[in-house]
């Protein structure tokens, strides 16, 4: 179900990113600052990561041998946890396919990638704004965490 992406992946990985902001913008957040017409930017981007394996993991989504939807994968050292962790920075499974277990199954497969790689810990932010996000990562055996999330676009 969860393939490593390859260049090949790259217009669908453009194609389910768009769907993605277009999810993530309709509640007038703070994601707004991303040109959600620029698909050569997005394919940049893409190629960009398949460059920077030791810092990034994009794997694509497969259903029936369709691609449905993709997870970005960040490696950070955690001081924490003594070693490696692995952050879900984007999650997203298309709309049609949701509601079939593909959620829980990539969540499965990134666990199990996680622990085959070294890594210590495994985590993610699921935005308040996305009830549906929190009540699936409850379900299956998530914790939230209460944190403030910071940033500044540089």
């Amino acid at each position: 179900m969860l393939k490593k992406a390859q260049p090949i992946d790259k217009d669908a990985w453009v194609k389910l990113n768009r769907a993605f902001m277009e999810f993530e913008i309709q509640d007038d957040n703070l994601w707004n600052n991303i040109d959600k017409t620029r698909d050569e930017e997005l394919g940049k981007v893409f190629d960009e990561a398949l460059e920077t394996p030791k810092l990034i993991t994009i794997f694509m989504i497969e259903d029936q041998g369709e691609i449905v939807g993709f997870t970005n994968l960040m490696t950070i050292y955690s001081v924490w946890s003594k070693g490696l962790a692995l952050i879900i920075d984007d999650l997203y499974i298309d709309e049609g396919s949701r509601g079939k277990g593909l959620g829980k199954q990539t969540m499965e497969e990134i666990e199990n990638y996680a622990r085959s790689n070294g890594y210590k810990r495994l985590q993610f932010q699921s935005e308040e704004t996305n009830p549906k996000a929190k009540a699936f990562y409850t379900k299956i055996g998530y914790t939230p965490a209460a944190m403030s999330f910071y940033m500044r676009y540089l």
